[in-house]
């Protein structure tokens, strides 16, 4: 099948990648402009971008992607990945079999921009994709085929890399029956649609009043980005890994304890274990556990409070 591919940030280079290594033939790829790095001072090509390259794939990026950037080619089907635009439909229309997209969660919940974040924030047990026919909604095309998996324990990255092998492996077994699977395509149900609306910076800030599952999933939900964060003393800390517990001892933000098992801290309910977190100050090194006691205890000493948001 001769395929024109839309997509931008790693996970959607992956697939590009099996699509590559199958019979299938892509003909070109669409991505997402050039942007400034972090530093501001070059511009940063997207993982799609730089895996087109590296195969002699024209790449066009087009600030809106029209019919007319399509024309020059021939093909039957365009295949999106966290492409990063909402389509119109004589676009999503312009190849013979359509458009699809292969999503990471189970639609109809958590459709739009941020579903790996908002399934761990809302602590679902499940996760999983969804290949769906587009149509000109958000996310609210008829489903061709999906697989769940379980998530409960998950952060982003450990999750997005499970999504990312089950998301190629069921977007080439869909392809394989394309037309079989569209005719048998299924309505999503919009009682029982959720919306995962984009991650703010201002979200990933620690309010140690919360309880102590949530902020357990905000840490979790966050890493690798924007990676969930307190202050202590005017320093910012950013924590990586944490575990709830089960003492509730402490002080909203208190810290109860310091070892080589992490930092014990107090929130509304039981207390959180801080198991990797990272400083503004010194090299800005991931510092684990034992690490923290031993070269940061005066920081983290008990009886100091972290910051309330």
């Amino acid at each position: 099948m001769r395929i024109v591919f839309a997509g931008t940030p790693e996970f959607a280079a992956r697939h590009l990648e099996a699509l590559l290594k199958s019979r299938h033939e892509i003909v070109a790829v669409i991505t997402q402009p050039d942007k400034k790095g972090k530093r501001g001072r070059s511009l940063v090509e997207s993982p799609v971008k730089k895996l087109a390259r590296e195969f002699g794939l024209p790449a066009l990026q087009p600030l809106r992607l029209t019919k007319k950037d399509l024309s020059p080619f021939s093909f039957e089907l365009l295949v999106v990945v966290a492409f990063g635009q909402i389509l119109d439909l004589d676009v999503l229309e312009t190849p013979t079999k359509g458009s699809i997209n292969v999503h990471a969660s189970l639609l109809p919940r958590w459709r739009g921009a941020a579903p790996i974040q908002r399934s761990i924030l809302a602590g679902d047990k499940n996760s999983g994709i969804t290949i769906m026919q587009m149509d000109d909604g958000l996310d609210t095309g008829n489903i061709l085929a999906s697989q769940s998996i379980q998530s409960s324990e998950e952060s982003s990255e450990s999750l997005s890399q499970k999504l990312c092998s089950l998301g190629q492996e069921l977007m080439l077994k869909t392809l394989e029956d394309l037309d079989q699977l569209q005719k048998d395509s299924i309505p999503q149900s919009d009682e029982l649609t959720t919306y995962a609306a984009k991650i703010s910076k201002d979200e990933a800030r620690i309010n140690w009043l919360s309880d102590s599952t949530f902020i357990e999933r905000q840490v979790r939900a966050f890493n690798p980005s924007p990676v969930a964060y307190t202050f202590i003393n005017g320093i910012r800390v950013k924590i990586l890994s944490a575990k709830e517990t089960n003492e509730a001892e402490g002080n909203a933000g208190e810290i109860i304890e310091i070892s080589k098992e992490g930092v014990l801290v107090g929130t509304k309910t039981k207390a959180i274990r801080i198991k990797e977190l990272q400083l503004n100050q010194g090299k800005g090194n991931i510092l684990k556990e034992a690490d923290i006691q031993n070269g940061w205890s005066h920081i983290f000493s008990c009886g100091k409070t972290f910051d309330q948001s």
